[in-house]
């Protein structure tokens, strides 16, 4: 199987999902798939890095054999984050001796969780992750407390909402980076469950009616989880869980959090002024699951300002 030239949900969605969604078919139909191409990839962001590990690790895990890749080729930039970000031992290959990159991003290892295990040690699990970005990024002024309630939270909304407990396997992954040269964090959260959309009923006549004629589309329904708190259960005590995911993003201006589930791609920006930017689009291709991403500025420097293009 090819990869596409490029892997991220900000410019190459569409292709992105199909390339990584056909991973994802080949493992539940037990479908031949014993090798990825990875020659022609040349960029590959950290969200899609950490769907693309998931699907490979829910092959491992489910599959007889590994998927094979050969690195030799590779960029070296898609070599570095791969590889720092624990990819290569998924492929079961050896770690090259020297990565000839010039990015200045450094990718840490993914953690993954499953919800059996893990559904009353969030905060041990949140903890983790965040002294990882706390070392990786020495000298930053990371909101600490805030990065670890976002993560906590999306940890204990997987447990609470994201899996039917009849699921055998339920699995979440996390994962961060930071760029030295933007001082850029980038988090990203993921599992494989029923989706926001999926979970979330429809309240009111006029959504009923929305839902009904095919406007109330899923990138909405992602927006008022958010927005309103709510939840599939339609307890409002469980539902604060979305809304807390903003607290880093209100506070650092020129942040960002995204939020991918089903058919519907919710986006959050902070540019400085007193409200937040939401805007919530439908997709083309369907992410089996919910993807959280978080990317913000710990710091700004007083010579430079946030390129918020290359943010998003």
């Amino acid at each position: 199987m090819n990869l596409p030239e490029r892997l991220t949900f900000a410019h190459n969605c569409a292709s992105t999902l199909r390339a990584l969604g056909l991973v994802r078919e080949a493992g539940e139909k037990r479908l031949l798939l014993r090798y990825l191409n990875f020659d022609g990839l040349r960029a590959v962001s950290p969200a899609a890095a950490l769907l693309l590990a998931s699907e490979v690790d829910q092959w491992n895990r489910t599959s007889q054999g590994r998927l094979r890749a050969s690195h030799e080729t590779w960029d070296p930039n898609v070599t570095k984050l791969l590889c720092e970000m624990g990819f290569f031992e998924l492929l079961g290959i050896a770690r090259p001796p020297d990565l000839a990159a010039t990015t200045s991003t450094r990718f840490l290892p993914f953690i993954r969780g499953e919800v059996h295990a893990d559904r009353h040690n969030a905060g041990e699990r949140a903890k983790q992750l965040n002294q990882a970005i706390a070392s990786a990024a020495a000298g930053a002024d990371i909101k600490r407390h805030l990065l670890f309630t976002g993560l906590s939270e999306a940890i204990t909304n997987v447990s609470h909402h994201a899996y039917p407990t009849r699921w055998k396997m339920r699995p979440w992954w996390m994962f961060a980076a930071y760029d030295s040269a933007r001082n850029l964090v980038t988090v990203v959260f993921l599992d494989h469950g029923q989706t926001i959309p999926g979970t979330l009923p429809a309240w009111k006549d006029l959504e009923r009616l929305r839902e009904r004629f095919g406007v109330w589309n899923d990138g909405a329904k992602i927006r008022a989880a958010m927005e309103l708190g709510r939840t599939g259960t339609g307890n409002l005590g469980r539902g604060k869980g979305l809304p807390d995911l903003l607290e880093i993003i209100k506070a650092h201006s020129g942040s960002m959090l995204r939020i991918l589930s089903r058919r519907g791609m919710l986006t959050v920006e902070n540019r400085g002024t007193e409200a937040l930017q939401m805007t919530s689009t439908s997709l083309a291709r369907q992410l089996k699951g919910t993807l959280i991403e978080w990317k913000f500025v710990p710091k700004l420097r007083t010579d430079e300002t946030v390129d918020r293009a290359a943010i998003l």
